[in-house]
């Protein structure tokens, strides 16, 4: 890994025992957040199935979460770091969910996130 790469962790997702699918989380540690603070998201969380294709990826910004399901997306009102337990709590709720309407996942992924961040 060189100066200025993401860094990347990659991690199953389980589900009372099961293997549900993955959670990525890039984080950007010799990113300079002073430069662009409103473009650049200070880390990622990519949720994947088995099958590895896109359900949901969350952005954290300075003030907010954009999280996209498909080609829809919205952002949340709560802004902060999530912990490792959040972020996989997070991924295999969407995971359980990945069948319903982008609308309707997302919505209820901001209602989590915005829950664990209060």
């Amino acid at each position: 890994m060189g100066f200025g790469d993401p860094k990347r962790v990659r991690t199953s997702v389980r589900s009372w025992g099961r293997h549900i699918g993955y959670v990525t989380v890039v984080t950007y540690p010799d990113r300079d957040l002073t430069l662009h603070p409103e473009g650049s998201p200070y880390s990622e969380v990519v949720v994947s199935g088995l099958d590895e294709k896109h359900v949901a990826l969350l952005q954290e910004f300075k003030e907010h979460w954009l999280v996209h399901c498909g080609p829809t997306y919205d952002t949340t009102t709560a802004a902060g770091r999530l912990t490792a337990k959040q972020v996989t709590a997070l991924a295999a709720y969407a995971l359980l969910h990945r069948h319903d309407a982008a609308p309707v996942l997302i919505e209820a992924i901001k209602a989590h996130v915005e829950n664990m961040l209060r």
